[in-house]
């Protein structure tokens, strides 16, 4: 008889918290790919990395260090701690609250959205992807996207996760969206969004590595993702937005890497806007010179 449990029911299972720097997470992430992990949980310079409990072990420990040290990553274990059966998936949704972007624009699960009176309401489930608009970036990209998407417009959502930047395009009268992401599970994550927000007709879906993705002209790109994947991107985004001039709207970038960022993308010919801040984050405007 197949299994038809929910993932998220599980028996009981290990967490590894790890101190990490945040412009070390993609090479932490790199170093723990081969590992029979369930989830990695980002905070702020701390990585928590949970394990079924049947699968964890002292030697598995030790392998996790020694792949750190390998790509020298500046990894600290913190602690190790054992949850036992609960029902995680209903009492992570019951957590889960709307956030309000603006006055005009509300990202929510399905589950509360009856809760929300805003004018743009952006409904996700969020599943394993990123993008439920609780975390800083979303809603600074969310911020900038409400200035800067006209009716008619084209644009592209670099590294979707849930879809939510493509979507508030979409509601915001552009008339084409490309969305793309590199894991499948956001895709798949993507596609369920935009037929829940009745968006189908607008945004297309579409699995690609943002290196490789081939741009036709278009007004904006939204690429919600790390310095360390943008800096070399920034060329291949220009060519995207040359024909039509278009904006760039960049984020996951902290404070302490912002003059680094707006310095590689001034030399690929893109010209800085404007910046918004939200604690150590940061979202940029850049636009072709």
């Amino acid at each position: 008889m197949a299994d038809t449990s929910l993932p998220f029911e599980l028996k009981s299972f290990t967490n590894l918290y790890y101190a990490v720097p945040d412009e070390q997470f993609e090479l932490a992430y790199a170093a723990l790919m081969d590992l029979p992990f369930l989830g990695i949980t980002e905070g702020f310079d701390e990585l928590v990395v949970c394990f079924h409990t049947s699968d964890f072990s002292p030697e598995l420990l030790q392998t996790i260090q020694e792949q750190f040290a390998d790509l020298h990553v500046q990894a600290v274990f913190e602690k190790q701690e054992t949850i036992q059966e609960r029902n995680w998936n209903e009492e992570w949704e019951q957590s889960i609250e709307p956030v309000r972007v603006s006055p005009r624009i509300a990202i929510s699960p399905e589950w509360k959205k009856d809760e929300v009176d805003a004018e743009i309401n952006v409904v996700i489930n969020p599943k394993m992807s990123f993008g439920t608009g609780h975390h800083q970036t979303t809603c600074l990209m969310a911020q900038l996207m409400e200035r800067l998407v006209v009716p008619g417009s084209t644009w592209v959502d670099a590294g979707t996760g849930t879809g939510v930047l493509a979507i508030l395009a979409a509601k915001l009268s552009a008339a084409s969206v490309v969305a793309f992401d590199n894991d499948h599970w956001s895709v798949g994550n993507a596609e369920e969004n935009i037929v829940l927000n009745n968006v189908e007709d607008v945004v297309s879906i579409q699995r690609a590595d943002v290196f490789t993705f081939h741009f036709s002209p278009c007004d904006g790109i939204a690429a919600n993702l790390h310095k360390n994947i943008l800096i070399p991107v920034f060329p291949h985004f220009y060519q995207g937005l040359l024909y039509k001039r278009g904006n760039l709207l960049v984020s996951g970038i902290l404070r302490f890497d912002l003059d680094e960022v707006i310095a590689a993308a001034a030399d690929a010919g893109f010209e800085h806007v404007e910046t918004l801040h939200d604690g150590d984050w940061t979202a940029i405007h850049l636009q072709i010179v």
